[in-house]
This record gives structure tokens, sequence and C-alpha cells, in this order.
């Protein structure tokens, strides 16, 4: 189990770490990608850095030691978003997926010990509700990847984004950098369910309802949401899980909360979801 992060630096990683991180401007961009691609380098993993503008890009990468060479060698990659994701027809996360387990595969078949990527993704997240709803999906699902693969990924979004746009993008990683906002929870799949994480309250219960209902609107039946690492809940954050479980019924999706501690049960009692809905330890 990964435990919820708030990080300084972006180095000191590892495969299976999935990082949220904000940056404010050009060079705050590279002041991020530049340590954590050459910790890659010295890992001797495949590196592939995306985003909107190639010369941009390489820009940033100026001051990384053997840019060139790598480029040239092939451990480095650096590709458009547009690259990756097709404008017309938007990010299609299951496939995305799919193309990075491939990407992991080659790079340890070319001798490499694994797959860092370092990705702008804020053109995703400034497309419309439809659009972010597939980004949450895709984090959800590049989070359980990261959980058994030779994969460490750093997703980086402009701090400018309104934070009903960040905050939901941030609670679907386990390690987090927002500026100075302190980390709170999560939302992950690191185990046989989806887990939600370290404490929620009011500042974080719009988020994670967001987050929630996006990731397992379309489940088959009935989603496990695991509560045993969740160490604080509020009125606020208990209302939202009961919103979770109404607007998810409404779908046909039945949300079933387990192993809440004590204190977390309490509260989820006050809506009347500790009885059938949630299971105490």
């Amino acid at each position: 189990m990964t435990a919820l992060r708030q990080l300084a630096s972006p180095t000191g990683l590892r495969h299976g770490d999935h990082v949220f991180w904000t940056f404010d401007d050009a060079s705050d961009f590279s002041a991020a990608v530049l340590p954590y691609l050459d910790e890659g380098r010295w890992l001797g993993e495949q590196l592939l850095l995306t985003g909107t503008s190639r010369a941009a890009l390489l820009d940033g990468l100026a001051g990384l030691p053997e840019r060139d060479q790598m480029l040239a060698s092939g451990q480095l990659e650096v590709r458009l978003m547009t690259d990756i994701v097709d404008p017309a027809r938007g990010l299609v996360p299951v496939e995305q997926m799919e193309s990075y387990r491939s990407e992991v595969a080659a790079a340890l078949g070319r001798g490499r010990t694994g797959l860092r990527v370092a990705a702008d993704v804020t053109t995703l997240a400034q497309r419309g509700s439809v659009d972010r709803r597939q980004l949450h999906v895709y984090e959800r699902l590049a989070d359980r990847m990261a959980a058994s693969a030779a994969l460490t990924a750093l997703c980086l979004y402009d701090s400018s984004l309104d934070d009903d746009v960040l905050r939901p993008l941030a609670v679907l990683h386990p390690d987090q950098h927002h500026g100075e906002r302190e980390t709170l929870g999560c939302l992950c799949e690191r185990g046989p369910w989806l887990s939600l994480r370290g404490e929620v309250d009011l500042s974080l219960a719009d988020a994670v309802l967001r987050a929630l209902v996006d990731v397992t609107r379309d489940a088959p039946g009935e989603v496990v949401l695991d509560l045993a690492d969740l160490e604080f809940l509020d009125v606020a954050g208990a209302r939202m899980l009961a919103t979770a479980v109404r607007l998810l019924g409404e779908v046909g999706v039945h949300l079933r909360m387990v192993r809440a501690q004590r204190p977390v049960g309490r509260c989820l009692e006050l809506f009347d979801l500790a009885d059938g809905q949630a299971i105490c330890t």
C-alpha cells in the first residue's frame, strides 16, 4: 500500500509513484522536470516527456545532463500531447493505458530499468466536463497500473487552472505537490478495492465527490470503497459520500463502503450509511 504523501521535491521517486504536480510558469515546470528526469537517467530508465510544444519542451530540458546524447540514443523521447491523444477523439483511457504497458515492456526489452514519464496534462484538463471525466478515469487507471508496472509518472498541471479542475485531479494521486497547499486525501486503487485515504473535510468534499462519481459511474453493479486508511471524516465529507451513493444509485451502481474506523463510522451513521451501505471494523 502506498502512503499519501505531500512532496517537496520531484526526486526520490521509484516505480509505482504516481505524482500530481502543479507548476506556475515555464521555469517552474523546468525546475520540476529536470531533477525528475535526471534521476531516471541515473537509474537507467527510459525517459518520456510530453507537452504542447516540442521547442518549449527542449528548451526546458536545456540543463539536463547528456540531453542531446539521450535524444540521439533514444533513451529520452520528447512528444507532443497531440501525438498521444487524438484531438478529434479525445482521451480514451483504456487505450492509453495499453499504450503505456507496451512502452514499459519495450523499455525493459531494450535493457532499461523501467519507464519514467513526465507529462504536461494541462491541455486535457482545459477541455469540457465530458473530457475531464475521461481524464479522471485515466488518472485512476494510471494509478492502478503504476502499482504493478515498472512505471514512474509525474503528471504536471498549470497552477492557473481553476481549483474545481485541479482538486479532483489531485485526489486521484497518492503523491501530491500543489504549491503550499496541504495534502489531505486521495482516491487510489492499490489493493483489491478502490480506497479513500487521509482526511476528507469541507475543503475536499466536493473534489472527492466529483472524482469518485466520475471514476465509478460506469462500473458493473457494485463498487467497494475501502475506508480503512481514512483517518478523518467530518459531516461535510459524510454528506458527500451519501450524495455519491445517491448519484451512483441513479445510474445503477451500488457503492458499498467497508472497513471504516469507528470515528468515521459514527459520522457515516448520521446519514444512515453504516447500516447496509458501510461495514465498520
